[in-house]
């Protein structure tokens, strides 16, 4: 009798056991399904973004220039003829306040239009000899690649800001701006814990309406003084050959001792084939300049939160990270508090997974004892 109230008991307790991992599995999965839910909802692709209404809010007061804006011409473009009233760098090479060159004997690496399937070939190359680059990421791109983005901030690369849509900014509303710089800033910044404070316009298409923005948002505007001209053997231009890069390069090897400044150079990580052309040419680069990122030549912070750096030889992680307070240029970036909702996830089944195995090994204790 003693026996039969013992074995009760036991499947009482295995029930009580088996009801606890329902429930642990079963919150699991409802936390998994409100963190989707409550992940951000970007822009759909191929759609213009529209910013969110706090945004706007941040140029309300600032001074922003009356500038037209432009109509564009289709693939070319806004034109570029007539007199320049509103330091239009691509109608008359008007910098104002954006930065387009370096210090002698220092060279500007940077890398447009990415990430994309083919970055890591290029991030390969550049880890053999410890180089970094800036990246200017178009937002779709991010969303779309965020391990490739994570890895590419982990190895220390400067990230910046491409757009979301890669469109020409002078053809675009104020409104419109905003949204282009400030959900590709809040991608990479949901990916990596950091706010890019460099921008660079597609096209060279900028002038004071779109500089006086991005100041107001708190970006700076980088432009080129050196076109590898990549973009037309990624767009298989007629008659274009690669061997146009190499001696693009060439030449500019031979002045590093004879110019007045240094260069900033402008290639895609959009292509295997512009990545190649970078990786044939940069052990020459390397010999006659010092190549730096952007925010190194010019001497200004990468990114906006006041301590933070790029970490160096850091661990990749292959999911997407949850904002972090801050991470610095020299330390990297602290973990957060917050588990990722993977890593919540899994957690959660690991912990239903241990109440199932205690319910198993205490049945099997149970039974040993009771019919030894």
């Amino acid at each position: 009798m003693r026996l039969v109230t013992s074995v009760a008991t036991l499947l009482t307790f295995i029930s009580v056991i088996q009801a606890q991992n329902s429930t642990t599995a079963a919150t699991s999965s409802s936390t998994n399904t409100t963190s989707t839910a409550n992940t951000q909802s970007y822009p759909a692709a191929g759609a213009k973004p529209v910013p969110k209404p706090e945004w706007v809010e941040l140029i309300k007061s600032a001074n922003i220039t009356n500038a037209p804006v432009l109509k564009s011409n289709g693939d070319d473009g806004p034109s570029v003829s007539g007199t320049d009233k509103y330091c239009d760098w691509a109608k008359s090479g008007c910098m104002g306040s954006s930065i387009g060159d370096c210090p002698k004997g220092q060279w500007g690496l940077t890398f447009d239009d990415g990430p994309s399937e083919f970055s890591p070939i290029l991030y390969d190359f550049l880890k053999t000899t410890e180089q970094k680059a800036t990246l200017f990421m178009i937002g779709a791109n991010v969303i779309k690649f965020p391990q490739i983005v994570k890895r590419a901030f982990d190895e220390g690369h400067e990230l910046a800001i491409h757009t979301w849509t890669h469109s020409f900014m002078t053809t675009l509303s104020n409104e419109q701006i905003i949204a282009e710089l400030k959900w590709t800033e809040l991608a990479i910044k949901e990916i990596t814990g950091v706010s890019p404070r460099l921008f660079r316009p597609p096209y060279g298409d900028i002038d004071d309406r779109v500089r006086d923005i991005g100041t107001a948002l708190g970006f700076t505007s980088v432009i080129w003084d050196h076109d590898t001209n990549d973009w037309m053997l990624a767009e298989n231009a007629p008659g274009f050959k690669s061997e146009w890069i190499d001696g693009n390069f060439t030449e500019w090897i031979a002045e590093a001792n004879t110019s007045s400044t240094g260069g900033l150079s402008l290639e895609h990580d959009i292509q295997k084939v512009t990545i190649d052309a970078a990786i044939r040419n940069l052990p020459g680069l390397q010999k006659a300049y010092k190549v730096v990122t952007v925010g190194q030549c010019a001497g200004v912070p990468s990114y906006k939160e006041g301590n933070a750096t790029v970490p160096i030889n850091t661990t990749v992680s292959s999911s997407i990270l949850p904002s972090a307070a801050t991470s610095a240029p020299v330390a990297p970036a602290a973990p957060s508090a917050t588990l990722s909702r993977e890593a919540q996830v899994t957690t959660g089944q690991s912990a239903a997974n241990a109440l199932g195995a205690s319910a198993l090994v205490l049945a099997s204790f149970f039974v040993t004892l009771f019919l030894v």
